[in-house]
């Protein structure tokens, strides 16, 4: 019989600590006091008879033999919480619980709007909790617990994260009415040009895809009019709306645009992104997961379920 004793939140308390790397913000975090905290990992060192904490670094670092054990509490944590989960949906028959979510800027405004009212509909005690973020963000607070699934453009290829491919979104170019690329009924690559494109700022996985497959390089000394990063697709159609220019637009975002701008074609393979899930490959809300891709493939357009990867040029991830 192990003589290892040791409660859940205790292990919720030194998880916390890992990923603020502070002792007070981890009892905010766990809505406790420092002190209340600061006593339970104790107890949990002397129990287990070891250091978890390098008390003496700031922010504070695990030791060595926590480092070996923090992935191991993750897990035992996982696990206790999928019991939960199953004792939960078998009492009621049905699926209810929180769903802490994650999607990217490029994605959240014209997905949502569409899967919110089927997900409501097929799942009314499901409590969804959704988070705008960036790639990046979405997988550290996955591998730190924080968030339960991410919904952004795939595939990632990062270890311990599953990712489930659910469809692909083509892109098109908006372009204000009169410019060169609107007189062409379909565009290659090679016609764009530098000069008057409207990028998304660094940190958006679209921005790197428009620039490494469209091959779109800035010419030495040629200068736009005006320089001008965003982190809004909306704000680039406004642009090209109201000053000129182009953007590329994946396909829900072109659904309303301004009476000013044209949709232009790109010529086959049509560059595409594929937009999927991930999550940590155990989790114990597996089976809400999998109910919000089945939504989100129910409440998007038609068109898109029939595309064929044969005609698309999926474009890498960053």
């Amino acid at each position: 019989m192990s003589k290892l004793n040791f409660s859940l939140t205790q292990l919720e308390y030194v998880l916390a600590v890992y990923r603020h790397g502070h002792f007070a913000k981890a009892a905010e975090a766990c809505f406790v006091t420092q002190p209340t905290l600061s006593m339970q990992i104790q107890k949990l060192e002397e129990s287990l008879g070891i250091t978890i904490f390098d008390r003496s670094k700031k922010p504070i670092l695990l030791t060595d033999m926590g480092k070996e054990l923090v992935e191991t509490m993750q897990t035992v944590l996982e696990e206790s919480k999928k019991i939960e989960s199953i004792i939960q949906s078998r009492s009621t028959g049905e699926l209810e619980g929180d769903l802490n979510v994650g999607i990217i800027p490029t994605l959240a405004p014209y997905l949502l709007p569409l899967l919110l009212p089927v997900l409501e509909k097929r799942f009314p005690n499901v409590q969804l909790r959704v988070k705008e973020l960036q790639t990046s963000r979405i997988i550290e607070m996955l591998q730190q617990d924080e968030i339960d699934v991410g919904i952004l453009a795939i595939p990632l290829k990062i270890p311990k994260i599953l990712e489930t491919p659910l469809y692909f979104e083509p892109f098109s170019i908006l372009c204000k009415k009169g410019h060169e690329i609107g007189k062409q009924k379909k565009i290659d690559y090679s016609s764009l040009k530098f000069d008057d494109i409207w990028l998304l700022e660094e940190g958006h996985c679209l921005r790197h895809q428009v620039l490494d497959v469209c091959s779109i390089k800035q010419k030495k000394g040629v200068k736009k009019r005006v320089q001008f990063e965003s982190g809004s697709l909306e704000t680039l159609k406004n642009l090209v709306n109201s000053f000129g220019g182009y953007t590329l637009l994946p396909y829900l975002a072109t659904e309303s645009r301004g009476q000013n701008t044209m949709l232009v074609e790109f010529e086959r393979p049509i560059p595409s992104r594929q937009i999927g899930l991930v999550r940590r490959r155990e989790h114990h809300k597996t089976e809400m997961i999998q109910a919000l891709g089945d939504c989100i493939l129910s409440a998007i357009p038609e068109e898109l379920k029939q595309l064929q990867q044969k005609n698309l040029d999926v474009l890498k991830v960053e």
